[in-house]
């Protein structure tokens, strides 16, 4: 029912049930009248309402008595998979243009499934190579398949008319996005290594590499137009489609949750309840989930936004207390053409959003939300904003009119949800991993409680459940997840500043934590256990874990690999690591072994002693440095990162810079 309250705060389910009622934990009730309730966050003690027309945050040390429960995935029975399964990352369901089928991909178990949409019913199981992790799917004129293969190096490719086995062409390192352009006939795929590729969708020859940088997502072709987005910065770039150039790089909006005009009664309304008085926080965009064309109308984007204030370490402080969901990382979306102008809206509603889909008339929109509060997850289907017709501001769309837009429906599924997709009918279906099956749902009714119950078809698939994997992605009780500010397992490239801290880049987690301790940039949590305890259990209200699903979890992130690329220059590699390892330089005092770290605190010249990070996938972790004011590899050495006391680099000539940061590149 909680659930239900969160999504119609704003309309007439609320005003029916009269004042509601807050208990806190100091036992003072606190009645919230209808009329100005605008939604509650329960973590971290946080009160929100309205005042004036505007958000309004209260800080609190309390926690309310309605707080929902964690997700069940949470206290499920603990089960550990052979080989630990990749992260979630959505985008692996395609509806055919007919209609037709459905083409899923499972990366948990290297497999395709073709399904026909009419029956219900599985039609064919296609096999791949082992480890090749089948990502995002794309249909081409001709009606082949074309699926990239996030550790296959490159893409596979079969006919939906034969039962030929797929073809595999050799593409780049990591394949992550693909699009296909119907107009000349070619197909794209965005690597995260920086590369992307015009293949010819025929034979699967790539035609044209261009280098873009590092953290390449989805791309995307709309009307004639060619984007490609990057994952942890949030970026939407625009490219010429004849030769790669880029013509301009869009970085998505930030948002505040309160207005100056309002801030006088807000802070009258906090102080008179015994809360302190509300601040002004900007939410900054961070990794974008996904990105989608919608014919006619523009790109469609997923995203976070992660708060730019000082972040409580106090308990449920990353509860962040605001209105468009609780968390310190919010989920958003937001529409990029002439038209809509960036239109941008927060949405009210807690879990891991990883996938969105549109339907054919262009006015809803499902997400896969692979654990939400209560459930084992969701699908949230949210109305599509409308451009202004009023005159008065035609750029802007009625989303800007709402502080942060409430889901209309909320429908459930028994596994985690990874991804959604609509049928040219208008049909909505979801994947879920675990277990591996097609969820079918009727959202042509109106909003009922509960929901209809959807048909599955289940894929009879071996379990590849994981208690560690189900930890890192179940939305704890502050309304985030693990994977929110470490998504796929590794970092959402944010710097936050941390009461009583300062500025601190979220550490990234692929490539081995176990025999680094101890762990945060400031060597506080002395092993994993405690890391749990005051992070998971404390500042994000999860519960507390018994000692083995928290050392799962450990097993789990322990088993990701860091990502890494091909060197294009291997004769530079070499003589990078000359220098590395040189005593002149002195860069293996402290970055050593496997992990090329020591696993000690440093004072290298940036103000404070900080933990040693492994160096194992750097190049995928910019930007650097304790508080990221090192954007690139190359502004590493200089001042930002502590100078001549932090390796003695200051005598390098430019091309042994080349060469030093080549073989950084490389590990």
């Amino acid at each position: 029912m909680l659930r239900y309250l969160q999504l119609l705060a704003t309309g007439t389910l609320l005003a029916a049930l009269g004042p509601v009622s807050c208990d806190f934990s100091d036992d003072r009730p606190l009645a919230v009248p209808p009329s100005s309730a605008a939604g509650f966050a329960p973590a971290g003690g946080i009160f929100e309402g309205s005042a004036g027309g505007a958000a309004v945050a209260c800080g609190g040390a309390g926690t309310f008595g309605a707080t929902p429960e964690p997700s069940p995935q949470l206290t499920a029975a603990l089960v550990q998979a052979e080989t630990p399964p990749p992260p979630i990352s959505g985008g692996t369901l395609l509806a055919t243009t007919d209609g037709a089928k459905l083409v899923a991909a499972d990366p948990d178990r290297d497999q395709l499934y073709v399904v026909d949409v009419a029956t219900r019913t599985l039609d064919r199981r296609i096999p791949l190579r082992a480890g090749d992790q089948p990502g995002r799917l794309v249909e081409d004129a001709a009606g082949r398949i074309h699926v990239a293969l996030r550790n296959g190096h490159g893409i596979a490719t079969f006919a939906l008319n034969s039962t030929a086995e797929p073809r595999f062409s050799e593409i780049c390192d990591l394949p992550r996005g693909i699009a296909y352009d119907a107009a000349h006939a070619h197909l794209y795929v965005a690597c995260a290594e920086g590369k992307l590729v015009r293949v010819d969708p025929a034979t699967g020859a790539a035609q044209l590499k261009v280098e873009l940088g590092r953290d390449l997502r989805d791309v995307v072709v709309h009307d004639g137009q060619l984007f490609v987005t990057r994952f942890r910065a949030a970026e939407l770039i625009q490219l010429d489609p004849q030769s790669g150039k880029i013509i301009s790089t869009r970085k998505l909006p930030s948002s505040s949750e309160t207005d100056t005009a309002a801030s006088a009664a807000a802070r009258s309304s906090c102080v008179q309840m015994g809360f302190p008085e509300p601040r002004a926080v900007q939410f900054d965009p961070s990794v974008m989930w996904r990105a989608i064309d919608v014919p006619g109308r523009g790109v469609a984007m997923l995203h976070q936004r992660s708060e730019n204030a000082e972040i409580r370490t106090t308990p449920g402080g990353y509860g962040g207390g605001f209105t468009c969901g609780p968390g310190i990382v919010r989920s958003a979306m937001t529409f990029d053409n002439q038209a809509f102008a960036g239109a941008t809206v927060d949405l009210n509603a807690s879990g891991l959003f990883v996938d969105l889909a549109i339907d054919p008339t262009g006015t809803m929109v499902a997400l896969a939300n692979p654990a939400g509060w209560g459930t084992a997850a969701s699908v949230e289907v949210f109305d599509r904003p409308e451009a202004d017709t009023t005159g008065q501001n035609p750029s802007a769309s009625t989303w800007s009119m709402t502080p942060c837009a409430p889901a209309v429906r909320s429908l459930p599924a028994d596994g985690q949800v990874t991804s959604v997709a609509w049928t040219p009918q208008g049909g909505l279906a979801a994947l879920t991993r675990e277990p591996a099956a097609i969820v079918f749902y009727d959202v042509s009714t109106t909003l009922v409680i509960p929901p209809p119950t959807p048909q599955t078809l289940d894929l009879q698939q071996p379990s590849r459940n994981d208690s560690g994997h189900a930890m890192f992605h179940a939305t704890a009780g502050a309304g985030i997840a693990c994977a929110s500010c470490h998504p796929e397992a590794g970092d959402d490239g944010h710097t936050w500043t941390f009461a009583g801290i300062g500025a601190r880049r979220t550490q990234n987690l692929r490539g081995g934590i176990l025999g680094t301790e101890p762990f945060h940039w400031n060597g506080d949590m002395r092993d994993f256990p405690r890391l749990v305890d005051e992070v998971f259990v404390k500042r994000m209200n999860g519960p507390q874990p018994d000692p083995e699903r928290a050392s799962l979890l450990a097993h789990w992130i322990d088993r990701q690999p860091a990502l890494r690329a091909t060197a294009p220059d291997a004769l530079a590699v070499e003589r990078g690591k000359t220098l590395f390892e040189s005593d002149e330089l002195g860069c293996t005092k402290c970055h050593t072994g496997e992990h090329f770290t020591n696993n000690r605190s440093e004072f290298v010249g940036t103000g404070a002693l900080l933990q040693v990070p492994s160096l194992l996938g750097v190049s995928f972790r910019a930007p650097f440095l304790h508080d990221g004011c090192a954007k690139t590899l190359a502004e590493r050495f200089s001042t930002c990162g502590g100078g001549e006391s932090h390796g003695h680099t200051a005598h390098l000539s430019d091309p042994e810079q080349t060469d030093l940061t080549a073989y950084l590149e490389s590990l």
